[in-house]
C-alpha cells in the first residue's frame, strides 16, 4: 500500500466524467501542437529523407490516442457503443467497435483502483492514470492557459469552467495562481528569469535571504511556505511562494498576480522547463 499524495484529494473535486473529458482536452491540445509544428517550411532542408513522414505518422499515433480518450470520455458520459459504432461507420457493428475501445476502458478503471505504482527504487510514484486525469488542477491552469492564449474566446476559464464536478468558480482568486515544481537547483536561475519579466532588476533582491527562508518549508503545511513580492518598481508586481517538497529534492512553487496571458505564459514555461521528473 502506497501513501497517498495531494492529487488524491484533488481528484476527488471531480467526476470522472469530467476528468476523462480533461484527458480529451489534454490530447486534443497535445495533437493540435504536433500538427502546427509539421506546418513549419523554414526547416525542410534540415530534414532527411522521409522525416517529414514520420512527423506525420507520429499524428496519426496522437490522433489514435485522442479517439481512445474519446470513447473514454463517452463511455464515462452515459453514451452507448451503438452511440459511437454510427460515427465510426460501423452502425451494425457496436460490438466490434466494443472489442477495439475495451483494453483502453479497462486501462483507465484500473487506474483509478491503483492510481500510481513505486518504481523499482521504491520512491519515484509511476501514475497510472493520465497525467491530466491524475493531477487535474495543473492540467485545468495549463489548458486554460493555452486556450486563452491560443484560441479567440477571451476566456480565462474556457477549459476549466465546463467540467461537472469542478468546484472552483471563475472569480476564485486561486484559479488566477500558477503553481508547479521546480528542481532544487534550478531555484536561482527560475527566480531570476521570474524577477526579470516581472521588470524587476535581478541584483535587487536578495536570493540568499530567499535560500534560507526556505530551509524550514513544508508544502504539506499551509503556514510552512515562505514568500515574498516582486513589487518595488516592477511592471507587473507578483507574489511568490515557495516550499520545500516533502519526500523530494523539488520546490513547490507558486505566484500569484499575473495580470496578462503573456506573463502567464512566460511563467508557466518557466516551470514546465526547470520543473521535476516526478508529478
Amino acid at each position: 500500500m502506497t501513501d497517498p499524495t495531494p492529487y488524491d484529494d484533488e481528484r476527488r473535486r471531480y467526476s470522472r466524467e469530467a476528468l476523462a473529458r480533461l484527458v480529451l482536452s489534454d490530447r486534443a491540445v497535445g495533437l493540435s501542437e504536433a500538427a502546427g509544428g509539421l506546418a513549419v517550411t523554414r526547416y525542410d532542408s534540415y530534414c532527411g529523407p522521409g522525416g517529414r513522414v514520420s512527423e506525420a505518422l507520429r499524428l496519426t499515433q496522437h490522433a489514435e490516442g485522442l479517439l481512445a480518450g474519446a470513447v473514454v470520455y463517452e463511455r464515462e458520459r452515459g453514451s452507448s457503443w451503438e452511440d459511437m459504432a454510427q460515427y465510426l461507420g460501423v452502425e451494425a457493428e457496436a460490438e466490434a467497435v466494443r472489442e477495439r475501445f475495451s483494453p483502453d476502458l479497462e486501462k483507465w478503471n484500473t487506474a483509478f483502483d491503483v492510481p500510481y505504482r513505486l518504481d523499482e527504487t521504491g520512491r519515484k510514484r509511476i501514475p497510472q492514470l493520465p497525467t491530466a486525469a491524475y493531477d487535474p488542477q495543473n492540467a485545468c491552469r495549463r489548458l486554460d492557459l493555452w486556450a486563452h492564449v491560443r484560441l479567440s474566446f477571451g476566456d480565462k476559464h474556457a477549459v476549466s469552467a465546463g467540467l461537472d464536478g469542478s468546484t472552483d468558480e471563475p472569480t476564485d482568486p486561486a484559479r488566477h495562481e500558477i503553481d508547479g515544481r521546480i528542481r532544487r537547483r534550478n531555484l536561482d536561475t527560475f527566480l531570476h528569469l521570474l524577477s526579470h519579466y516581472a521588470g524587476q532588476d535581478p541584483d535587487d533582491v536578495n536570493w540568499d535571504t530567499v535560500a534560507s527562508a526556505l530551509e524550514t518549508t513544508d508544502d504539506q503545511n499551509p503556514a510552512g511556505w515562505c514568500s515574498y513580492s516582486l513589487a518595488d518598481g516592477v511592471q507587473h508586481p507578483l507574489d511568490v511562494r515557495l516550499a520545500n517538497t516533502v519526500g523530494s529534492d523539488a520546490l513547490s512553487v507558486v505566484v500569484g498576480g499575473a495580470d496578462s496571458a503573456v506573463l502567464r505564459l512566460r511563467i508557466d514555461t518557466l516551470l514546465t522547463a526547470f520543473s521535476t521528473d516526478t508529478p
